[in-house]
This record gives C-alpha cells, sequence and structure tokens, in this order.
C-alpha cells in the first residue's frame, strides 16, 4: 500500500469512537441493579441474624433455673451440683434427702421437696405449667391469675395470685393448703376455690373436695370428707352434720356444699349459710338454688372479702365473721 492508498484508508475510519445511543439504556439499568443489589445485600444476613437471636431467646424462655437447695436433685438422668436448667420435657427427681428450687420464669418460685418427681411441660411468657407426678411442692407466684398451673393425676392446681403448698401421691391422693391468695383446683368441670389459710382433701375419682378452714372442728372436717368421698347413702347424715357445726367462719365450706348437694337438699343449705352470712344485695334465695352464676358470684366475693379481712388482721382487730366488719 503506497502513501495514497493509506490515506483514503485512515479517512475512511469512524470520525467518532462513541458507541450508539441505544447501548447506554441496557448499560445503565444493568448498572443500576448492580447498585441496588450492594445496597440491599446485607438484608438476608440480618434476617438470618434476627432469626437466630429469637430461636436463641426462644430456648431460653423455654428453660427455667434450677438450684439445688440440698443433695443433689436428679435433672432427667443428670445430677445436679449447684445450678441447671429444667428444659420443657425435662424431670426433675428428689430423693429423701434432696431439695430443689425451681425459677418459674420471671413470676414466681416453686420448691420441691424429698422425694418429689415434677416436669416443666410448658415455659411460655401467657402459661407456665408444671406437672407434679408425686411429692410435694411449694409454690409462690406474683403474677395475673391463670398463669401458672400445676398438673397432678387428679386434676390441676390454677393460681389465681397465691402461695400454696400442694401434694400428692402418684394416683392422685393429695391436700391443698393455700398460704397466700387463692386457688382454684379443678378436674374437668368439677372445681373448688381454696382461699388462704383453708384446706382442701383432693382424690383420684372425684378430684376437689370442699374446702375447709384451718382450725375448723374436726367433726366438721370428717363429715365433708364423706359427704365428698365416702359411699352415697352416707352422704345425708354427712350433710346433716355439717349443717350443725358450721360456724360463720364455714361460709366458704358452704358456698362448696350448696352446688354439690341434691337439689331438694339445696334449700336447707342456702338457709344455713344465709343464717351464717347474710347473702350480698342482689343475690335473692331463688336465684342461690338455681345456681345461677351471677348470685354465686355475688356471694362468694362478699365471703371472700370477709375471709381476706379476717385472715389480715388476725391478732390486730377483732372481725366479725358474719359481716367483716371490726367488733367494738
Amino acid at each position: 500500500m503506497n502513501e495514497q492508498e493509506l490515506h483514503d484508508a485512515v479517512s475512511r475510519l469512524p470520525k467518532s469512537i462513541e458507541p450508539p445511543r441505544d447501548l447506554w439504556p441496557g448499560i445503565e439499568a444493568r448498572l443500576a441493579r448492580s447498585g441496588a443489589w450492594r445496597r440491599w445485600y446485607w438484608v438476608p444476613l440480618a434476617l438470618a441474624a434476627v432469626l437466630v437471636f429469637l430461636l436463641i431467646a426462644r430456648a431460653e424462655r423455654s428453660a427455667w433455673d434450677v438450684t439445688a437447695l440440698a443433695g443433689r436433685p436428679l435433672i432427667g438422668t443428670t445430677r445436679l451440683a449447684a445450678s441447671g436448667r429444667l428444659r420443657v420435657g425435662d424431670w426433675l427427681q428428689t430423693d429423701d434427702s434432696s431439695r430443689a428450687l425451681i425459677a418459674v420464669g420471671r413470676i414466681g418460685q416453686v420448691e420441691v421437696r424429698p422425694d418429689t418427681r415434677v416436669q416443666l411441660v410448658v415455659a411460655k411468657a401467657n402459661e407456665h405449667r408444671l406437672a407434679l407426678a408425686r411429692g410435694t411442692i411449694d409454690a409462690k407466684v406474683d403474677a395475673v391469675p391463670r398463669l401458672f398451673f400445676v398438673e397432678t393425676p387428679a386434676g390441676t392446681a390454677i393460681d389465681l395470685g397465691c402461695a400454696y403448698t400442694l401434694e400428692t401421691d402418684s394416683l392422685g391422693n393429695g391436700l391443698l393448703y393455700v398460704t397466700a391468695g387463692e386457688v382454684e383446683f379443678q378436674t374437668g368441670s368439677h372445681a373448688s376455690r381454696v382461699l388462704l389459710g383453708a384446706l382442701m382433701q383432693i382424690r383420684p375419682t372425684t378430684g376437689p373436695g370442699i374446702p375447709y378452714v384451718e382450725g375448723a372442728p374436726a367433726p366438721f372436717v370428717r363429715a365433708l370428707i364423706a359427704f365428698d368421698f365416702a359411699q352415697r347413702g352416707t352422704r345425708a347424715r354427712a350433710i346433716r352434720t355439717v349443717l350443725a357445726l358450721a360456724r360463720p367462719q364455714d361460709a366458704l365450706s358452704l358456698w362448696h356444699v350448696l352446688q354439690r348437694v341434691d337439689p331438694a337438699l339445696r334449700g336447707v343449705v342456702y338457709d344455713r349459710l344465709a343464717a351464717l352470712v347474710p347473702p350480698p344485695p342482689g343475690v335473692t334465695r331463688r336465684a342461690a338454688i338455681a345456681l345461677e352464676s351471677r348470685a354465686l358470684e355475688g356471694y362468694w366475693t362478699k365471703i371472700q372479702r370477709i375471709h381476706f379481712r379476717m385472715m389480715v388482721l388476725r391478732g390486730v382487730r377483732e372481725i366479725d365473721p358474719r359481716t367483716g366488719l371490726a367488733k367494738p
């Protein structure tokens, strides 16, 4: 190629090296997508971190702290030296020389006495549940009602803001003693309410008996137990004894008896209860005998108020057990 031919070839080259305009929209879109990915790539990582945190937090909430108070209790098959964690499904067992303390989430504690077997069933913010297979526990809870439950072979103790001792054998025979507040014990649709300073017998076939105050006359207590658990033929004699020996302090027992006697006997039970602790305004004989819930709850509220006032002021002021008012 001579000089002229080279010059002609160069003159035919493009005057600009810019790419065609229609290439840029695609390039710009790809660049934008690349930038967006760089800006948002951390989102899946953050979500994964949050998920891990929630799983760890949930696992922590599903386990309660346990402290050995004496001896070396068992959690599962592991001996507890000083402290440990009781997880949902785990069993805690003490022998005749060991005791343990369970922290019930953040709402209370349960002392596990010797020769006791207890399982953590549910550990949630809105439900704290143990199963007592046998033995004795002392529970103390500071929370709203119906947040803490203890299952037994015969039924379930439902915390209403209280402290109590609960014992049972492997068949379900047991005793509930309330030391603060109130506890409800339920077996199916059968339930009893136990107030501060009251006790209640428990049986596997019938569940909760009728509660009675600590210090109630022994013949009165025996008659209640016979009415609850003895053969049906002895109940009539037992109820006569209960009504004859009842005092104003025993109104909480008669309130339960009213709901468990044969319909034909409700009138006489109500009359005895009303003579000992007059019904509050709005509660009629007819409504109470018909077991209308509003009437029963109204009567219970008065009985409960009088009882708590007597217990709290015991040794300080003498309270009339019929009215709840201080005696002059």
